[in-house]
């Protein structure tokens, strides 16, 4: 069948191939940093940190510098509520994912032609020879011996170079890049980065989100293996690591080509798209056209992004959407202006327009940027990348004097003090719930009790009116309670940009000020698409805080994070939106989720479902994870949705994703020609 989608998997070798790399990867660099934190900064796995005089390295100024952020890091995850041998975990994972997928971009953008060769062949790759000569302190190390240094600091001059267009995994002037690995690790890593067995991975996208589930897999273990052995529940910081599961990209491409891409065949029946798009399933009735609009203006959110499989997917498809529209613009049937000039502009209008997505792991939200990057890159090297619409749903309590003091110095007015105070105490969950936190809800909330606290006091204060402040002078006009959010959203972004400089404790706190920021932007939107494959977590293994937040805010789905992101989904879509989703089958069928059935029905049409069953996932046991994928639109009117007839398929008996991908492949190209007869 056509499609402008290519129908290369990665075959099991492959992933196998990325497995050991991953697994062993993360085992080696995790040594390497223990060894490099107790050894020269003496900071052990339990959290203690030994005294300056015990540590003779330290006369080091450089080490020295890391040595007093390191204890500035302790003291803030610890303020932040984690114990000293948990942020020390964190560390060292944090440390040893950032540098493997550092090499991996590395790996992947030579080959890709982006950059100059970095990892290819060590320190004999061209990229380090150019490098050198540019830079004479670097080649006097190397003429001198000293060759490891040099290539040490050409591999972080190189990740600063990226750390321009896309900062997050890539700032040379982290903390992570303070503990480089030394040459046996890295040289150890450079040699399963180049090995033949894994080089088909380098060319794929997916290699990335691949890495992600296998660097994650031991966690994933443990915690399943806690909860089995021992009735525990998963606790907070294991829900992003045991719900991580990667989308198969055949199962993508069937959600983002019947979301996304019908909303574009219905906004223009003529597009050459209808025949490309190989798996745009047929549908019966009547289905609504779409306004026009331009491309620009089409959002699609994935808020349970992961590594940002569907947005690589939905990339491709909106190149075509770019392309289409400035072929025909002015034509009958389309806009008179196209959105963009040249198509060297488009993979930066769809970083800039397009994709959005939030994850509640920070590790994966880098990734999203990485992938997001390398996928514009490709389209035109030679294109800025200055921002993303991505956001970590993982932020940390930001409250006591920090959160006094940014207040303080943005000089706030009483009422956006308030606003500010209320709304990061509802952040404060937000780690568990990610993007089912209904922030916009919350601030739509917090502002309607200001204003009903200005309509009880303003009238009163109205007998004095010489001495009204401003506030209350503002507030007497409906488009001041309309544009507050907004306001408050900007304050908190200068507030980001301004103080991002002004040392490690202000760093600190700007991170975590800009992760909300970006979160309470995302979901301030409403969006024309929402595909996701949420996480899975049945009630019986949430912890209590967990499962007693969904009881409240999503009794209807309360029965597993997954039914609860249904809801949300539906929730983030414009009133004639789409929702794409992989999920568990279990809420079509048993008694619990009658009313998230009639939850569903009541707004919204199903237009095709492939119920997949066991078997399309590899990871855990493959028999207990029964699947469907399915597309919704919202529908508001009622005898619509009661006369909707979707298009279903059968897949549950063909074992394993590859037979269901040739089993679904062949009833649709059937499905077509019964159609088209």
């Amino acid at each position: 069948m056509p499609s402008l989608f290519t129908d290369e998997y990665l075959g099991a070798e492959v992933r196998e191939a990325i497995h050991r790399f991953a697994l062993q990867g993360r085992e080696i660099l995790t040594k390497e940093v223990h060894d490099l934190l107790e050894g020269v900064y003496g900071l052990h796995e339990d959290g203690a940190i030994e005294s300056p005089r015990n540590l003779p390295a330290l006369s080091d100024p450089e080490i020295r510098e890391t040595y007093e952020r390191l204890q500035h890091y302790l003291a803030d995850e610890c303020t932040a509520g984690l114990k000293p041998a948990d942020a020390v975990s964190k560390l060292v994972k944090e440390i040893a994912f950032t540098h493997l997928n550092r090499l991996v971009a590395f790996k992947m953008l030579e080959n890709m032609k982006i950059i100059r060769e970095a990892v290819g062949r060590g320190p004999d790759s061209n990229g380090f020879k150019y490098y050198l000569a540019d830079h004479s302190q670097e080649e006097s190390y190397w003429k001198t011996g000293k060759v490891e240094i040099a290539y040490r600091h050409f591999l972080l001059w190189q990740a600063g170079e990226i750390a321009r267009e896309i900062n997050v995994l890539f700032d040379p002037e982290n903390l992570a890049s303070c503990f480089f690995p030394r040459w046996p690790v890295l040289s150890n890593i450079l040699e399963q980065v180049n090995d033949p067995g894994i080089a088909p991975a380098w060319e794929a996208e997916e290699t990335i989100g691949w890495i992600y589930q296998y660097f994650n897999e031991p966690e994933l273990q443990a915690a399943f293996a806690a909860v089995r052995l021992s009735g525990v529940k998963f606790d907070a910081k294991d829900i992003p690591s045991a719900t991580q599961l990667f989308t198969l990209r055949w199962i993508v491409r069937f959600l983002v080509e019947n979301t996304l891409g019908r909303l574009w065949v219905q906004m223009h029946p003529d597009s050459r798209l209808r025949e490309e798009l190989g798996y745009l399933v047929p549908l019966s009735g009547e289905i609504p056209t779409e306004p026009l609009r331009p491309v620009n203006e089409i959002s699609l959110l994935d808020p349970a992004c992961g590594t940002m499989h569907f947005g690589l997917v939905a990339f491709d498809l909106f190149v075509e959407m770019y392309r289409e529209e400035l072929e025909n613009a002015g034509n009958p049937g389309w806009l008179a202006k196209a959105s963009v000039t040249d198509i060297a502009e488009i993979p930066s209008s769809i970083i800039e327009h397009n994709i959005f997505g939030i994850d509640i792991d920070l590790r994966a939200v880098q990734l999203s940027a990485m992938t997001l990057y390398v996928k514009a890159k490709q389209a035109n090297k030679n294109l800025k990348i200055t921002d993303h619409n991505l956001a970590c749903a993982d932020v940390l309590p930001l409250n006591g004097s920090r959160l006094g003091k940014f207040i303080k110095e943005m000089q706030f007015k009483p009422i956006y003090e308030r606003l500010l105070r209320k709304l990061w105490e509802r952040l404060e969950i937000i780690n568990q719930l990610g993007s089912l936190l209904r922030l916009e809800q919350e601030v739509g909330a917090l502002l309607a009790e200001e204003k009903a606290r200005y309509e009880r006091e303003g009238r009163q204060l109205a007998l004095f009116r010489d001495v009204l402040s401003e506030f209350e002078r503002e507030a007497a006009e409906e488009e001041y309670w309309e544009i507050m959010a907004a306001q408050l959203i900007q304050a908190l972004d200068h507030f980001a940009r301004s103080s991002a400089e002004q040392g490690m404790d202000e760093r600190f706190f700007t991170q975590e000020a800009s992760k909300g920021l970006r979160v309470l932007e995302l979901m301030m939107r409403d969006y024309d698409v929402v595909v996701t494959n949420p996480p899975y977590l049945s009630r019986r293994k949430m912890n209590d805080t967990l499962a007693g937040l969904l009881n409240d805010q999503y009794p209807e789905g309360k029965g597993d994070l997954y039914a609860a992101f249904i809801m949300r989904a539906l929730e983030l879509i414009k009133s004639t939106g789409y929702v794409g989703m992989l999920t568990m089958h279990s809420f079509m069928f048993i008694s619990s989720y009658e009313a998230l059935r009639k939850h569903i029905t009541d707004q919204a049409v199903i237009q095709t479902l492939a119920h997949l069953g066991p078997g399309l996932f590899e990871t855990g046991n493959p028999g207990t994870l029964q699947t469907t994928a399915f597309v919704l639109r919202h529908e508001p009117d009622t005898l619509k949705r009661a006369n909707n007839v979707g298009t279903y398929f059968r897949l549950v008996h063909e074992p394993g994703p590859d037979k269901k991908r040739i089993a679904f492949e062949k009833a649709l190209e059937e499905l077509k020609q019964i159609q088209g007869a």
